[in-house]
């Protein structure tokens, strides 16, 4: 600021707050303009600015005693600012077997320098000497628990916690020293229920984790602007208790991954904000073996299908989650198609010329995909028969490997580490990474869409004076009570959960309201509606409809593909090649039945319990004409 213009005193006060917001914001540090007001340019004198620290006689100003309050008399990293709150922080580690690392994670969270904290272990059945390295360290709360899995793990640590907000870090983690403090104030700058930052890999210790770190698949912040994510990795988060509390902590179906992501879609779904700081730093340790990084993957691959059953909504078709926010990573194939933009203003003069990053290129996820390999795979047996298409599979390999060279060509691999050898593994492992979590989150669905087969054989009791009887597709029950289909809905999930479905509710966005996967060929899709009849009397409707999954579509294709192929190299109509397939419609469609007819006893029995009465539909009938009588003569 000049002080020709303005005087010291907004000057000093300018720079000072301007010193506040670097500390707070953690920048990495700053510039003042000029010491002194004597300054050239061009080798002329500029007499009519003077933004120095001192006049031109050396004198300090009132500004240049504010800046030596502020930075003090060394070089040393700028003093924390006070926050305007220290909550008590619970810092809860959760560990499985991670011996190796724990100790450099506990001594980092020794040096925090925030005031007002503690620190959870919780060793989720560890088989190494985790708890002998614990008892180092006396002033950590060890808590010993049967391994249930990660998100168990940090349920229990929030159980034993005493603090106002749960931050949640791993046993493979360094943290800063000053984690915390940025953590906190920006969870305090704005009405936030949690907060996350970045994790960043430390100097790696042999060339295999130097390319694991380099390769994609990390874990990493999904932004929506910039200080809003969408979501947070779990090895770097802090969550108000009430927060916690609100969505009832993490769900212990996700025992390896997933976790974090489950717990940001469902905190947001409640209607809250997810703050981001970018200096909340922890140094997050990449897997040390190519065998730990491809059960990395298949266990991440695992999660996205899990979560699929219970966030429909956020994923596509072949199971990818479909992300709002922006990724942070090396965007694959920006190097082939897309450069980053750079403003140069007209004619090359505009002012703070900015560097804007395109888009990751949706090409190149589709290029490496496994449904992309999929399809090649199958287009070479194709060209078995059909020589025109041998050369297409190769093509679409090419694609695929021009991917991973791009990826290859921009990784950042450590200099000490960054070798021909290197660069290949990097390449390998940008083509091998999506289709090992890809063949994971397809086994995994397919697996898990599938209710167990003794479920489905079971049969329900009855409830007392009916029977099962009727038509499968459309049940009706009635109430005079005033119960309408929310009753019924909430007691089908009970029993539902009871007996052990699997089963995927409305998002909002779908036309049903359950649905439910039998076996491998059917699931079926529940849809309930309710009609008021004057006063209490409901009379409420559940459709059920089937539906083909997966394999029943890929089945028949081939089938179908090899009967076409069949009928066009032969003479002739060769019906015999039909009678295998009418049997295997016959089998598939007594599947349905049998599928639905299980379906419809487990909502009769729900609606029982419900206090719902079913009627047949022609006492439906009756009832709807009845109340259209009633209100023509009223």
């Amino acid at each position: 600021m000049d002080t020709l213009r303005h005087s010291e005193d907004e000057q000093a006060d300018m720079l000072g707050w301007h010193v506040d917001s670097v500390v707070r914001c953690g920048l990495a540090g700053t510039v003042f303009f000029a010491w002194t007001d004597e300054w050239f340019t061009g080798g002329q004198e500029i007499t009519d600015w003077a933004f120095g620290l001192v006049n031109r006689a050396r004198e300090p100003k009132k500004a240049f005693f504010t800046l030596r309050e502020k930075l003090g008399q060394n070089d040393a990293a700028l003093p924390h600012r006070d926050l305007p709150q220290t909550p008590f922080v619970s810092v809860i580690v959760c560990s499985f077997n991670g011996a190796k690392t724990l100790a450099a994670c506990l001594d980092s969270l020794g040096k925090l320098s925030y005031p007002n904290y503690e620190v959870l272990l919780v060793d989720d059945g560890s088989r190494d000497n985790t708890a002998e390295i614990a008892a180092r360290y006396p002033q950590v709360r060890y808590i010993q628990q049967a391994n249930h899995g990660l998100s168990h793990a940090r349920n229990t640590g929030a159980a034993s916690a005493r603090g106002e907000v749960f931050a949640y870090t791993d046993s493979d983690c360094m943290v800063d020293s000053d984690w915390l403090f940025y953590l906190i104030g920006t969870l305090l700058s704005g009405a936030y229920a949690g907060v996350g930052g970045p994790n960043v890999s430390p100097p790696a210790r042999n060339w295999i984790q130097a390319c694991v770190a380099a390769a994609p698949g990390g874990p990493s912040h999904v932004l929506l602007t910039d200080v809003v994510a969408e979501h947070i990795p779990g090895c770097n988060m802090a969550w108000y208790r009430w927060a916690f509390e609100t969505v009832g902590g993490f769900d212990v179906e996700y025992r390896k991954a997933g976790d974090d992501v489950d717990f940001c879609w469902r905190m947001q779904q409640a209607g809250h904000e997810i703050a981001f700081s970018p200096t909340a730093i922890v140094w997050h340790h990449r897997r040390f073996t190519l065998s730990a990084f491809r059960r990395q993957q298949e266990g991440y691959g695992e999660a996205e299908s899990m979560l699929r059953f219970k966030h429909l909504i956020y994923f596509g078709p072949t199971g990818s989650a479909k992300w709002r926010g922006q990724i942070y990573g090396t965007p694959r194939f920006s190097w082939f198609i897309n450069r980053p933009i750079i403003y140069h203003g007209i004619f090359g003069e505009g002012f703070f010329q900015s560097i804007y990053p395109t888009p990751q290129s949706e090409i190149a996820a589709y290029l490496s995909s496994i449904e992309w390999f999929a399809l090649a795979v199958f287009l070479f047996g194709l060209g078995v028969f059909v020589p025109a298409l041998r050369i297409v599979p190769y093509l679409m390999f090419g694609g695929a490997l021009c991917v991973a060279m791009s990826y290859m060509l921009r990784a950042r691999i450590e200099p000490r580490f960054d070798t021909i050898p290197a660069r290949l593994l990097v390449a390998f492992l940008a083509l091998a990474q999506p289709l090992v979590r890809g063949w994971s989150r397809y086994f995994t669905w397919l697996l898990f869409k599938r209710t167990p087969r003794a479920v489905i054989r079971a049969h329900e009791d009855p409830p007392a004076g009916s029977d099962y009887r009727g038509l499968l597709g459309e049940r009706v029950y009635w109430s005079e009570e005033g119960k309408d289909r929310h009753p019924l809905l909430a007691s089908i999930f009970t029993l539902l959960d009871a007996e052990g479905w699997r089963y995927s509710t409305d998002t909002g966005w779908k036309e049903w309201d359950v649905q439910i996967y039998g076996n491998f060929w059917w699931s079926i899709v529940l849809q309930t509606v309710t009609e008021y009849h004057g006063g209490a009397k409901c009379l409420t409707r559940a459709r059920l409809r089937h539906r083909f999954v997966t394999t029943t579509i890929v089945a028949n294709l081939i089938v179908l593909a090899l009967l076409i192929y069949r009928q066009l190299n032969t003479t002739g109509l060769n019906l015999w090649l039909l009678v295998p397939y009418a049997i295997f419609l016959v089998f598939l469609v007594l599947r349905a039945r049998r599928l639905k007819r299980r379906v419809a006893e487990l909502i009769d029995v729900a609606a029982d319990r419900a206090g719902l009465r079913r009627i047949a539909r022609r006492t439906a009938h009756r009832k709807e004409a009845g109340r259209e009588s009633a209100a023509t003569v009223g």
